[in-house]
């Protein structure tokens, strides 16, 4: 009789593991399904259902775009057509900044920009960026302001701003500050 009851308990105690394991698994993966965001927007699909909203019509915005000068960060205001989507409105923004750098960035090119779950724009250039840098410390965190501020200050609800080069994360452009965790831990 000892034995049965043993075998009992045993199998009570095994179904109420399944039960509380299928219910745990249930509900982590209802929350997991729930977070999950691409990490890069679309733009194709979301685009073409944002204009048949406005009826195809784009207005101008003001835009302020920031660069580093020998006083230390100049702005220039520009008016773009407002993007629906925030990667695109920062790809327009981010072309015209590269190309306010100057002679030694010409050869820069944005390969692409990317937001996460978490509001964190990555912004990713060419080689050329990182090698037409050459400056100090002081010059090298107005490049870096100038980006985060550009990025930041036009395009909403960006928590902060990644660069990466050619795809990969690098720890320094003119070796003066570590960039590897993002802008804003830097210039705030």
């Amino acid at each position: 009789m000892g034995s049965k009851k043993s075998i009992v308990i045993a199998f009570a105690v095994l179904c109420a593991a399944v039960v509380s394991g299928w219910l745990v698994t249930r509900y982590y993966f209802s929350q997991a399904e729930k977070a999950e965001s691409p990490l890069i927007e679309l733009k194709d699909e979301t685009s073409k259902g944002l204009e048949a909203l406005t009826g195809g019509v784009e207005a101008g915005i003001p835009v302020k775009i920031f660069h580093p000068s020998e006083d230390g960060m100049a702005g220039e205001e520009r008016m773009f057509q407002n993007k629906p989507l925030p990667v695109e409105m920062a790809e327009t923004i981010l072309a015209e900044y590269l190309k306010l750098l100057g002679e030694g960035f010409k050869d820069a090119k944005l390969l692409g920009v990317y937001r996460d779950r978490n509001n964190v724009l990555y912004i990713d250039v060419s080689e050329e960026f990182r090698k037409g840098f050459a400056g100090d410390a002081r010059q090298e965190y107005y490049l870096l302001r100038s980006l985060f501020d550009t990025t930041v200050k036009n395009i909403q609800g960006i928590e902060d701003v990644r660069l990466l080069i050619e795809g990969k994360e690098i720890e320094s452009i003119g070796g003066h500050f570590r960039i590897m965790y993002g802008l804003k831990t830097i210039v705030q």
